[in-house]
């Protein structure tokens, strides 16, 4: 089923894949420096009106269940001009639910607002602020993908820089089957993680990879799953 999916996916025309999909799940095979932690779920749905929700869980499976929290992101907002306008993002970790990191994007009065520890902070909301997680999936409603992408993100504690630049890359084997792909490198600073995103063009240029480069090592995902609903 899941090969058959790809095949009807890789052969739909360019134009069903600038509208915004009704809903997606993707699974991914999560490890850290090559050792794997668990799977990675990401379930996207449109709302009504033009209201989107994107969620992420990563759970860690086998003995490191016992070890290793589950993590879930959470972001709301609407989607408009190929562009995807976060109006809440949440990240929470299953052992520290009191720790949970919280920004609300205030378009209307362009304020943001960040929750962390039991603190709150303000600040103006830039134009074209992404959170954490939308900042993944922005790719998935663009026509033609840019040669570079710079936007804000906000985490949930504070708000970040992200400069992405568009590079050629080989083909990603799933069990959709085999996917050209690009890749969009961030252009990281002193004390940034390094993020590379493999998207591809005949899978609604959604994530089929991807690496965040830490002090403490590498963390990756590759797809391993996948539902898809166009309409």
């Amino acid at each position: 089923m899941n090969h058959l999916l790809g095949l009807l996916l890789a052969l739909m025309p360019l134009g069903v894949f600038a509208q915004v999909p009704q809903q997606f799940e993707l699974v991914y095979r999560f490890t850290f420096n090559g050792q794997f932690l668990g799977k990675v779920t990401d379930r996207f749905q449109r709302l009504s009106g033009q209201q989107y929700q994107l969620t992420s869980v990563a759970k860690p499976e086998g003995n490191l269940a016992l070890l290793l929290p589950t993590l879930t992101l959470t972001s709301k907002g609407a989607f408009k001009s190929q562009q995807l306008v976060p109006t809440s993002y949440r990240q929470v970790r299953s052992n520290a639910p009191q720790k949970a990191a919280q920004a609300s994007l205030d378009w209307s009065r362009k304020l943001l607002t960040h929750q962390y520890k039991g603190k709150t902070e303000q600040e103006a909301l830039p134009s074209g602020t992404q959170d954490a997680l939308s900042q993944l999936y922005v790719f998935s409603i663009m026509e033609n993908l840019p040669g570079k992408l710079e936007m804000p993100v906000t985490n949930g504690r504070r708000l970040l820089s992200y400069r992405y630049e568009k590079y050629p890359a080989e083909a990603i084997v799933t069990p959709l089957g085999s996917f050209e792909t690009v890749e969009y490198r961030r252009i990281a600073g002193p004390d940034e993680n390094a993020i590379s995103v493999w998207v591809a063009p005949a899978l609604h240029h959604l994530p089929l990879r991807i690496r965040v480069k830490e002090d403490s090592g590498v963390f990756e995902q590759q797809l391993i799953g996948m539902n898809y609903r166009a309409t």
